[in-house]
């Protein structure tokens, strides 16, 4: 880096600050299958702040793009000081390519994002020069000052760099307040239109994402949180009120997706909300992801009659001994509970459900089985358990990883990526058996109840007597 003193005295450089999600849509087979497409709330509400920093900035969506070659031409035109890839797990080769070809340009490398904050060591030795594992704006805005004015961000509050061989940690950075300081997300850096058009022609509704809050304070064990751990931050009600008018009003957005890790943490909160909604009359249709111990019934009646339409629900298992291990907290009786009011109620249930955590037998997915058999929800997806770097799940099974890599294609929730109970053709065959179950749940309408029911007896007798025993041979649950 440039001498202090020297740079001291130079004239300093307006930071230009160039985002970039690595995410490729055409090679995620989840993606292909759900059609969920939404801009990253992260990286253009962070972009909006570093504008009010009054930092240059610009924005790389590879969402729609085929290959990694958009980011190369604008770092060369934008030239930044300062390149900022958002990680997660699915997208760690593309963000180390991105972070390579930024280095190669001579632009300053910074990864942030969960996958970065698991295991920073890894991208701060393939391309990237610092890792910001926490809340990234004002961290972010100090370290594009620092590298715009020729400074080593070492030591920078919040930002990790490799020096002499080893992590050098900046001192922690206290989150952030309120978010309701923050500005509203910078829209115009992606083509919203893009992301708009796309629903509108295979929905008929113009949808948007929102992001309400940061955090989750439940602790199931699967769950990475490295970026704000524990902690629980909400907007405002009134706030949220403002974004969904100016979505509705910018872009005629009529359908919004909550992406909160969980929403309705708070009940005051939510009911606050709720009465804004009914007050403003935004006319909005929305869907959320919610926990099973939170959508009492008369909660949910008020949530349909300001325009909910669907809630994704972290169902996971059929047997309490596995929602147990996982640490989910919650019991049977309210996901029953929760699925009954939500059908009552007319609104879409998304179920997530997950196969091959550590102590599953054949009786724990036969009973997650008959439990979706009976409530039949509308959509679903039934995902092999990932062990992600940094959760308590991953390091119970450390030394059975298989060393396949979850980014890759095929892998992320259809691969057995550690030594489970049984073989991945076990889980990939109860997979189909769900698929063949949902099946059978939208043909009740069309086809006689006898028929639905002698073909899913047939299924189930070859399932027992010829899948079963061919799938796991001598092999059953680990001690």
């Amino acid at each position: 880096m440039t001498d202090r003193g020297a740079a001291a005295r130079a004239p300093v450089e307006t930071p230009r600050v160039l985002l970039v999600d690595p995410y490729l849509a055409r090679t995620d087979p989840m993606e292909r299958k759900f059609v969920e497409l939404y801009p990253s709330l992260g990286l253009l509400t962070l972009g909006a702040y570093l504008r009010g920093q009054r930092i240059h900035v610009d924005l790389v969506d590879l969402t729609f793009a085929r290959d990694a070659r958009p980011a190369a031409s604008r770092i060369r035109s934008f030239r930044p000081h300062v390149v900022g890839v958002h990680t997660k797990t699915l997208t760690h080769d593309r963000a180390l390519e991105v972070g390579r070809i930024a280095r190669d340009l001579g632009a300053f490398a910074v990864a942030g994002g969960p996958d970065a904050a698991s295991r920073p060591e890894e991208y701060l030795t393939h391309g990237f020069e610092a890792v910001v594992p926490g809340e990234g704006e004002a961290t972010l805005a100090d370290l594009a000052r620092s590298v715009a004015a020729g400074l080593d961000p070492a030591g920078t509050p919040g930002v990790l760099v490799h020096r002499e061989g080893r992590i050098v940690r900046g001192p922690p950075r206290p989150f952030l307040r309120s978010l309701d300081a923050l500005p509203l997300p910078a829209w115009d850096l992606v083509d919203m239109e893009e992301y708009l058009g796309r629903w509108q022609r295979s929905t008929g509704e113009r949808r948007a994402a929102v992001l309400t809050s940061r955090g989750c304070p439940f602790d199931c064990s699967w769950c990475s949180k490295p970026t704000f751990g524990r902690t629980f931050r909400q907007q405002s009600p009134e706030r949220v009120v403002e974004e969904l008018r100016a979505l509705r009003d910018r872009y005629r957005v009529d359908y919004v997706r909550f992406c909160d890790d969980v929403f309705g943490v708070s009940r005051p909160w939510i009911d606050r909300l709720l009465s804004l909604l009914a007050e403003e009359r935004l006319d909005l249709q929305w869907e959320c992801l919610a926990r099973v111990d939170l959508l009492k019934p008369e909660l949910l009646h008020r949530m349909r009659a300001t325009g909910l339409a669907r809630v994704y629900v972290g169902v996971e298992s059929g047997s309490q001994k596995m929602l147990d291990l996982m640490n989910r907290g919650t019991r049977l009786a309210q996901v029953e509970r929760t699925a009954e009011a939500l059908r009552q109620e007319g609104v879409r249930q998304f179920w997530f459900l997950m196969l091959g955590y550590p102590g599953e037998t054949l009786e724990d997915i036969e009973a997650t089985l008959q439990l979706f058999r009976r409530f039949s929800p509308e959509e679903y997806s039934v995902s092999i358990a990932v062990p992600v770097p940094g959760t308590r799940f991953h390091e119970a099974v450390r030394n059975r990883l298989t060393g396949r890599a979850p980014s890759r294609r095929g892998a992320g929730g259809r691969a057995l990526l550690y030594e489970a109970a049984y073989p991945e053709t076990l889980y990939r065959w109860e997979q189909a058996r769900f698929g063949l179950e949902a099946a059978l749940g939208r043909a009740r309408g069309r086809l006689s109840p006898r028929v639905v029911e002698r073909i899913g007896h047939v299924a189930d007798r070859f399932h027992e007597k010829v899948a079963t025993p061919l799938l796991t041979g001598k092999r059953g649950p680990a001690a």
